[in-house]
């Protein structure tokens, strides 16, 4: 028997989840996992992310997102001043996560077809399955999910 005592605190699931929890955060990591270099400036980056969103909001989302060690915020001495945001080792960890969470959407709802989930994916196609990875040296962790749509 499990005696337990679980709190929202001390649960890694609650962490995951509130760490990616908001409307714009995941396509905040997608953008910038497909930003040249890996890296885009304040402005770039939301225009890459193909919906209206105020500032006010995507300036939270960031900053949340830069709380959970997701994405790294770099500050340049400039005038004027430069801001970019990146990934960080953690936050490179969940891109295989948010790239079979699309192609999951794409499984899941009856009006997108096999061509629709294919054309856009970003696994790597293997027969049947695809396989969404990334290694990170740095942490000596590796993520792979492999999908048998």
């Amino acid at each position: 028997m499990d005696n337990t005592i679980h709190s929202f605190e001390n649960c890694s699931l609650s962490f995951a989840f509130n760490a990616v929890n908001g409307k714009w955060k995941p396509y905040i990591i997608w953008y910038l996992a497909e930003a040249p270099g890996g890296i885009c400036r304040y402005g770039e980056l939301k225009r890459r992310v193909p919906y209206k969103i105020s500032h006010k909001i995507f300036t939270q989302q960031l900053q949340e997102l830069e709380k959970a060690n997701i994405i790294l915020r770099t500050e340049y001495d400039e005038k004027p001043l430069r801001v970019e945001y990146s990934l960080t080792e953690v936050g490179w960890l969940l891109v295989p996560a948010v790239f079979f969470m699309r192609d999951w959407g794409a499984i899941a709802n009856p009006k997108f077809t096999r061509e629709d989930l294919l054309s856009r994916s970003k696994g790597t196609l293997d027969g049947d399955k695809l396989t969404y990875s990334y290694k990170s040296p740095e942490l000596g962790k590796e993520v792979t999910i492999t999908f048998k749509y």
